[in-house]
């Protein structure tokens, strides 16, 4: 899967909008919880497919790539919860 950013922005206080090349109908909220983003809704055109929770975990990573916050999405609680 190479998914890439087509083109993101600042929204409201603490939220990032994006689009990604996958789903390219689809505007992709994020918000800030902590020091790092989580996909938060979705909306936009119909999907040739639907998004699986591994297109939004890619998602998520990518746009912590992009925002330096990487470090702090991988060092999550959740994250570090589910490899015990």
């Amino acid at each position: 899967m190479n998914m890439k950013i087509v083109q993101w922005a600042y929204a409201r206080k603490y939220q990032i909008k994006a689009v990604f090349d996958d789903f390219p109908e689809t505007v992709f909220l994020f918000r800030r919880i902590g020091e790092f983003y989580f996909l938060f809704s979705c909306s936009g055109g119909e999907f040739t497919r639907l998004p699986e929770r591994s297109d939004y975990n890619r998602m998520e990573e990518l746009i912590n790539e992009e925002l330096g916050t990487l470090e702090h999405y991988l060092n999550r609680r959740s994250n570090r919860l589910g490899a015990s």
